[in-house]
């Protein structure tokens, strides 16, 4: 990660709040970091930061006789709620449940001298000086998918090096429904960015031929991403390649207690990489929360259709479709999601939800098609709300709406006969369902 100007690092010390804790100090213009209580004290130092904040749901002896590394680091510090009974002789703040941290604020401002300077507008200016020196001369390979994170990422890049930019467009046969078509118009035709399209379809579906569990899926579409860019890039000698991290990806990754089996999920873009990668990465929004990269975008000119566009998985539909992928089923998947789509644009929900999406189901239930029984699949609806992808609320969309969904759904998706909707918020679920 790039460092940042009066950073604040938060150490979780086992608090399942800690993204909204990290939030609720950013929204005051603090620039605020997450590490885990394993972290080194030479790694935290080496974001200089201006001061620590340690937070924990409850004590912990294990966790304690770690932080003792923390005692000797010349900064401000500041333990909040149980924290406080692990680091005796650390000045101690309670934060509500409802996430008042105005204390620490406070502690932010007056203790380590923060200045609220941390905007997105000053971000904007940051990275692209970021980008120009870590790529200088050379060329920069991007991956594009047309979602809001590599879309805002392309934006970065371009106004940082121009025509150095290659987007490449990888169809890896699990997009949504006319999505080739559609990021081709938008970035070929319109911002008249350089556009390599690939179709990889049958490569991807080949190599998740049978295969079921969801970190395996994720793991061989991630690796196969790498692979493609690589040769795409083969042809323009890129050195770099752009990616759209966004900071929970990173923390969704990265174990607490520096377990792999504690990791909440791999991403493709985080999990993955190939030891022998060859391409330097450039994650101009690896720092950011998905509403910060919004907001990016917005400061960059990118349009409403894509900004607000509902956030779509690097893997696609790859995590949408339960169980193994067979090229009908996927299909199956397709067309029910784009009925939701359209259903919801029709409604006037669309922007009223944060991410509706269909989920293919591997099971068979009996129905009834046109007086004869039927023995088909089913589809599961999902729509949630959030800010960051750190939590969700379940959408009640109106029944005459679901309802609508529901009947287009297994009248026209051949091999599907039911549809269910999915009322489970995250916690204890995940938005995506692999």
């Amino acid at each position: 990660m790039k460092r940042t100007k009066e950073t604040i690092v938060l150490i979780n010390c086992g608090c399942a709040g800690v993204q909204k804790f990290a939030r609720a100090i950013r929204s005051h213009h603090i620039y605020t970091m997450v590490m885990p209580y394993t972290v080194t004290a030479e790694r935290v130092m080496e974001e200089a930061p201006s001061g620590l904040i340690f937070v924990a749901d409850a004590a912990c002896d294990k966790v304690a006789a770690q932080l003792a590394k923390f005692q000797a680091l010349d900064m401000p510090k500041i333990a909040v709620n149980a924290a406080a009974d692990m680091l005796p002789g650390v000045k101690k703040a309670n934060a509500k449940d409802d996430l008042d941290v105005a204390e620490v604020c406070d502690f932010c401002m007056k203790d380590c001298a923060c200045t609220g300077s941390w905007t997105m507008e000053n971000f904007v200016e940051e990275a692209v000086a970021d980008i120009r020196a870590q790529v200088g001369d050379q060329t920069v390979v991007l991956g594009l998918s047309g979602g809001v994170d590599s879309s805002v990422v392309a934006a970065l890049i371009h106004k940082a090096i121009g025509d150095r930019l290659t987007c490449v467009f990888v169809n890896h046969g699990l997009l949504r429904k006319h999505e080739p078509e559609m990021v081709r118009q938008i970035f070929e035709d319109t911002f008249k960015m350089k556009l390599v399209y690939v179709d990889a379809t049958d490569r991807f579906l080949d190599k998740l031929a049978g295969v079921e569990e969801p970190e395996r899926k994720r793991k061989i579409i991630g690796k196969e991403f790498i692979d493609v860019f690589a040769e795409a890039a083969a042809a323009t000698n890129a050195p770099f390649l752009g990616q759209g991290t966004i900071y929970p990806d990173i923390l969704e990754s990265i174990p607490l207690d520096g377990n792999p089996e504690s990791v909440i999920k791999s991403h493709h873009n985080v999990g993955g990489l190939p030891e022998d990668l060859k391409f330097q990465l450039v994650e101009p929004v690896e720092r950011l929360f998905k509403d910060e990269v919004r907001e990016v975008g917005r400061i960059l000119g990118l349009p409403s259709v894509m900004l607000d566009r509902h956030p779509f998985p690097g893997p696609g539909l790859g995590v949408r479709h339960v169980g193994a992928i067979k090229r009908e089923t996927l299909r199956m998947l397709q067309d029910a999601d784009n009925i939701v789509t359209e259903e919801l644009h029709n409604s006037g929900w669309y922007a009223k939800t944060w991410q509706t999406f269909a989920i293919f189901v591997p099971v068979k239930s009996v129905g009834m098609k046109d007086g004869k029984r039927t023995y088909e699949h089913v589809i599961a609806i999902r729509s949630i709300n959030s800010v960051d992808a750190v939590t969700a609320d379940v959408v009640e969309l109106p029944w005459e709406l679901l309802f609508k969904m529901s009947n287009r759904i297994v009248k026209e998706v051949e091999g599907v006969n039911r549809v269910v909707y999915d009322i489970t918020g995250k916690p204890p679920g995940t938005i995506e369902w692999e």
